[in-house]
């Protein structure tokens, strides 16, 4: 709802803007136009002799500044803000329509009332509140809100695709379509990739551009997004319990624009293995390729290519198979048949995705453009190091660099990449990227792009263990300020039980980094949410929230102070944490970085000081209760709960623990719990069939439970929450 301006100024207010001075009408039709763009803006109403002001702000941390703002600005010498602290009158009817607004705005009357006096107070709030108005338009903005570059965007965009965090990685995502130099088509690669980080497949194949990337050159990390989401929704669930059967059945529905879908490289999972061979089964393809790809299967896993062998003998007993027809001898005056060449059998090889076989047969073509079309083509879409070097090799031999700069623009374009590939991508993995930061040339690592380390395989526990244990500060901190993609790859790492220490480094890394960014402060909840649930030992706890009180300091603003209680709430919420004299000077660090800016505390926030305080056996600082309106109520947003059953799912339990507690005290009578069973639980059946109201914290949730836990809820909806922290689950349930 927004406020409409003929009523504001029509029952209830004596003020008709057309009828006042030139001079204020023009400050009513600014002080308009800042509330229509969202902005702040103050409005007046007249009634008798009596005279109030009303601000706007477009957000409740923005009202919440404004509120101690006029304190400084008018305060008791010429308002009653002392005594009502801008509430509206719940007995006055030209507030009452002001009371539907999503953001309230705030009331104070100007005094004296009687004149003389009232005349000057008049004048002076008036030229306050546009002197007031003016400073906050002119203010530079903030470094939360300063551009950024593409680097900046996409490091943050992985540590959010690291952490679960839809959220954030969606506003990196609309911040890169709107200031980064990016085509629609590298928008549409980069947009998949991300809903693949999130593992949200039905977002893949429902991509607005999918259509537009089946049917274009695409790189091999976008296509193996595809083939995984084709798994994901179609193949999985029969692959997993062996319904061969209903696998043939599965990929003959695949739709047509997917069928085309072989990348002709060495399989590396088993979604991409499965994909493979039952299109290649379903188009009766050559026995050539079938073998191979039953080959790369048992590189795999042992018993996947028997698997796919059944579902091969499956397909051929019940489908009719073409008649081979009987070789003719030939007679002297009959020519026999002419043979393929070698140039069309690389090229049908290459037609019929076989990249491989058909880089292996170019290679020993006669040099010329069309040798050099295929292993280029072939190189490009394989991305491996090995046969990039032979091709380089092949090209260089035969000296083709000047009958290639005479083509056609695209094969130019591919003995461009060939050469920066050879150049920059055989020697970098991850490994590579981790020896760069801990040298002096830590820009190589810096400048690999997410198209590049898309193809990386992520480090195994073990070296990684090991190369961030041996770390130096210096090195942690390069990590910190650039391991958005290295974090995206290796999340698995981090989840494990027992990766405490792990985690513990990188917060290390991102406090000595004094990087401020919300990627930075999504990755700091989610290593913490890591962190505690792996039991961590007194000293890694203790050295964990030394890091963290760091990155909150530096993070801290007007609008993070949210967060930076959320990331208190996460770490407290432990038995052993709460028993720790390190937790009570962590309240306080945490208290004291959010003070100056503890006017954009809300309500909610405060009860959750007051929730880890009492746990604590502390005191909440009076000064903070102070800046809090006297009849505000913190309940009256969550008391359509009344009575009702929720339940708060989430595999990380922190969140959903504070939000239940925050919930119990503002709502009485609410009964609520929380879960963390797995899928396919009795007990999370019975909570999704019974359950009131049902909220799901996609950040820390498996795509199979939330499935299970839809399925179970039937017409009912989720109320799907999709960033971290007890906030984000309040947030949602605000909101109704």
């Amino acid at each position: 709802m927004s406020i409409d301006f003929e009523e504001f100024f029509g029952t209830g207010n004596d003020i008709v803007p057309t009828q006042v001075p030139v001079n204020l009408q023009l400050i009513l039709d600014n002080f308009m136009t800042a509330i229509q763009q969202r902005r702040v803006g103050f409005l007046p109403r007249s009634s008798g002799d009596r005279l109030w002001w009303y601000g706007f702000a477009p957000t409740a941390r923005q009202r919440r500044e404004i509120l101690g703002l006029l304190d400084s600005w008018i305060g008791p010498t010429f308002s009653d803000l002392p005594r009502g602290r801008g509430a509206l009158n719940p007995a006055d009817p030209f507030d009452t329509a002001l009371a539907q607004l999503k953001v309230k705005p705030l009331r104070f009357e100007v005094l004296p009332r009687s004149k003389p006096d009232s005349t000057n107070a008049r004048s002076q709030v008036r030229d306050s509140l546009l002197i007031l108005s003016r400073l906050l338009d002119g203010r530079p903005p903030s470094e939360f809100d300063a551009p950024r570059t593409t680097v900046e965007v996409l490091d943050d965009l992985g540590h959010a695709i690291a952490a679960q965090d839809r959220s954030v990685a969606l506003a990196c995502l609309r911040e890169l379509e709107a200031t980064a130099d990016l085509d629609q088509s590298n928008l549409a690669f980069l947009r998949l990739r991300l809903f693949a980080g999130l593992q949200d497949w039905k977002a893949v194949l429902g991509d607005r551009d999918l259509d537009h990337v089946l049917a274009m050159r695409r790189p091999l990390s976008v296509t193996q997004v595809i083939q995984q989401a084709i798994y994901a929704t179609w193949i999985a669930s029969y692959d997993a319990t062996g319904k061969e059967e209903a696998l043939l059945k599965a990929v003959a529905a695949l739709p047509a624009a997917l069928r085309p879908l072989f990348s002709g490289t060495p399989s590396t999972s088993r979604a991409q293995a499965v994909v493979e061979f039952l299109i290649a089964v379903e188009d009766d393809a050559e026995n050539d390729t079938l073998c191979r790809l039953l080959d790369e299967a048992g590189v795999i896993e042992p018993d996947l290519p028997d698997h796919l062998r059944n579902v091969l003998n499956l397909h051929r007993a019940t489908t009719p198979q073409p008649a081979v027809e009987p070789v003719q001898p030939t007679t002297p005056d009959q020519p026999s048949a002419p043979s393929e060449s070698p140039l069309e059998r690389a090229t049908g090889l290459m037609a019929r995705g076989e990249l491989q076989a058909a880089l292996d047969l170019a290679l020993t073509l006669e040099p010329g453009l069309h040798a050099a079309y295929l292993l280029l083509t072939c190189a490009r879409d394989l991305q491996s190091p090995s046969q990039a070097a032979l091709v380089a090799a092949y090209v260089s031999t035969h000296n083709l660099h000047s009958l290639i700069d005479g083509a056609s623009a695209r094969l130019r374009d591919d003995l461009a990449w060939l050469e920066q590939f050879i150049q920059d991508g055989p020697h970098l993995d991850w490994r590579a990227w981790l020896e760069a930061l801990d040298s002096d040339h830590g820009g190589a690592a810096m400048a690999a792009d997410s198209e590049t380390t898309d193809t990386w395989t992520p480090l195994s526990t073990s070296p990684l263990t090991v190369w961030l244990l041996d770390a130096s500060d210096e090195v942690l901190g390069k990590l910190g300020e650039t391991g958005g993609q290295f974090m995206a790859a290796h999340r698995d790492v981090f989840v494990e039980d027992g990766a405490a220490e792990l985690s513990e480094r990188v917060l290390a890394g991102l406090a000595l980094s004094g990087k401020n960014s919300a990627g930075v402060r999504v990755q700091t909840q989610a290593l913490l949410d890591y962190l505690l649930s792996a039991n961590p030992t007194s000293e890694v706890f203790t050295s964990a929230l030394e890091w963290t009180g760091l990155i909150v300091s530096v993070n801290a603003s007007a609008v993070t102070t949210t967060w930076a209680i959320d990331i208190l709430q996460t770490a407290t919420v432990t038995p052993a944490a709460a028993a720790s004299p390190t937790t009570v000077e962590f309240f306080y660090k945490i208290i004291d970085t959010v003070r100056p800016f503890k006017t954009a505390l809300d309500p909610t926030d405060i009860e959750a000081i007051k929730l880890v305080a009492g746990e604590l056996g502390l005191g909440v600082p009076e000064d903070l209760l102070a800046e809090h309106v006297e009849n505000a109520d913190p309940a009256a947003p969550y008391r359509y709960l009344q009575d009702a059953k929720v339940v708060l799912y989430s595999l990380t339990e922190s969140a959903t623990t504070r939000a239940a507690q925050v919930l119990r005290s503002l709502v009485p009578g609410i009964d609520i719990e929380t879960s963390a069973e797995h899928d396919g639980s009795s007990k999370l059946a019975a909570q999704a069939a019974n359950a009131d109201i049902f909220v799901v914290v996609t950040a820390s949730a498996k795509h199979a439970a939330t499935d299970f836990i839809t399925a179970k809820r039937g017409a009912r909806p989720v109320v799907l929450v999709n960033s971290r922290g007890s906030s984000a689950i309040l947030r949602e349930l605000a909101e109704g």
